[in-house]
């Protein structure tokens, strides 16, 4: 059903906003204060042995957590279209820091990924960067997407450039994690199946060809190949002592802060690329599928916000960030039950970390932020109201036409089938519908309104259009 607003409502709703999501809001406290408590259970006994003081790791993710608090109560804040319109230069930022980080990064674990003696770990923030970037750039393209010269061979050179200064590192786990996520929301975008699926080969035959031409990853390969038949036995550590916490804690557990798996000399970095197995172990089956609810829980909110975003740069990001933190747990989940190799990816909102749980937190404040815009009109169409520029001549054009990829877009007031506009009387906007699909709003990057086909022009002239 349309919404009526005037055009005062409608400058004070893209101002303001409403409602952030306090369901996903409750979520991410959960997870977040479950977290603070597994990082001081699994931490304590190798800092109490290392370090200073028991308390050394979880007072460090103590400042964590508050710089990721104001980190996300400013992306909550902040309208999420401000990251449309500087996505180019953050894009540019990004890509210096993968570059800076070969040449002048620390190296830790057989990798040169992190600055500041780890702290700072580039390729973090850059997954926020190539999903901000790519939404923009999709949601820029509208239909021209199907079109292989618009879509899969920039979209191809943009990830070539990404994931090579990523894999270069090497951090291949990082470099899937976004692979995928773009994928995702290039699909949702309006990209054609051919365009996937030739996309999607060239994806997997170059990620074999890095396996089996760097010897950092294909050692861990081959050890998860060792493993899989066998992971109590595994010759790879950390899947061994991992397994071995996981069926230790049984269905119940052994009760928190008793885990023997966490000590010194067992499983490696309990506290953060580990921190799974020990929740397996302390906390059980019960804990497990507890933190997996969480997730879904997550997932689920996310996709509602992209569903009812009020364009089409808002579906995309929120989709591509729910995508992207819930590929993250899967894989970390993966690596603890002996399906993946070990690959340094913390669970996010759970695991200790600096750059990865500020990241997370951003994220997240990002898409609570959308979440403020739920239903509400595009700016195009509020901009359209106040103008009066809107043709009644043409309301019979306004009927949503099906995409393929599973969003909706809305032929606009002036005859256009370009995404992004709505339908109705003037004064009134299309909402998402609560059945199956989105509605592809279109684009929103300044100007893409005035840039209009010759086609779409012609039509105009013929209906006598101004």
């Amino acid at each position: 059903m349309a919404l009526q607003i005037s055009p005062a409502q409608a400058k004070s709703i893209d101002r303001n906003g409403s409602g952030i999501d306090w369901s996903l809001a409750t979520v991410l406290t959960c997870l977040l204060l479950f977290g603070f408590v597994m990082v001081f259970s699994a931490s304590y006994p190798w800092a109490l042995e290392n370090r200073d003081s028991p308390f050394y790791y979880v007072l460090l993710q103590l400042r964590w957590l508050g710089v990721g608090l104001a980190v996300l109560v400013g992306a909550a804040i902040v309208p999420y279209r401000f990251w449309e319109r500087w996505s180019v230069p953050l894009m540019a930022l990004g890509l210096l820091a993968l570059m800076a980080v070969i040449f002048i990064g620390d190296t830790r674990f057989g990798a040169r990924r992190t600055f500041f003696d780890g702290r700072f770990q580039p390729s973090e923030p850059v997954k926020v960067i190539v999903l901000i970037y790519i939404s923009t750039w999709l949601a820029s393209k509208g239909s021209r997407i199907k079109n292989i010269n618009y879509g899969l061979i920039p979209f191809g050179i943009l990830m070539g450039i990404v994931t090579g200064l990523i894999v270069a590192q090497p951090d291949i786990s990082t470099t899937i994690l976004i692979v995928a996520t773009a994928l995702i929301i290039f699909f949702l975008a309006g990209a054609e199946l051919k365009q996937l699926l030739l996309g999607g080969f060239v994806a997997v035959v170059t990620f074999w060809l890095v396996i089996t031409r760097n010897s950092y990853a294909s050692r861990r390969v081959s050890a998860l190949l060792e493993s899989i038949q066998s992971p109590l036995n595994s010759p790879e550590w950390q899947i061994r002592e991992a397994s071995t916490a996981l069926v230790r804690g049984g269905p119940l557990g052994v009760g928190l802060g008793n885990s023997t798996e966490k000590l010194p000399g067992s499983l490696p970095l309990s506290w953060s690329d580990t921190i799974f197995a020990i929740i397996g172990e302390e906390m059980g089956l019960l804990g497990t599928l507890l933190v997996i609810l969480l997730f879904t829980l997550l997932a689920y909110r996310g996709l509602r916000i992209a569903s009812e975003s009020p364009d089409t740069f808002g579906s995309l990001l929120a989709v591509g960030i729910t995508a992207l933190i819930i590929l993250q747990a899967i894989i970390h989940i993966a690596v603890a039950v002996a399906v993946s190799p070990p690959t340094g990816v913390t669970l996010p909102f759970v695991s200790f970390g600096g750059s990865s749980l500020v990241t997370s937190m951003g994220a997240a404040g990002i898409l609570l932020n959308i979440s403020r815009y739920r239903g509400q009109p595009a700016p195009s169409a509020s901009r359209r109201a106040q103008s009066g520029t809107r043709s009644d001549s043409h309301s019979a054009a306004s009927e949503p036409q099906a995409r393929p990829g599973g969003i909706w877009a809305a032929s606009d007031a002036s005859g256009s089938s370009e995404p992004g506009s709505s339908s109705g009387p003037s004064g009134q906007t299309a909402h998402a519908p609560s059945y199956l699909g989105w509605w592809n709003r279109g684009a929103r990057i300044p100007g893409s309104r005035r840039r209009r086909t010759t086609t779409n022009k012609r039509s105009d002239r013929r209906t006598g259009s101004r």
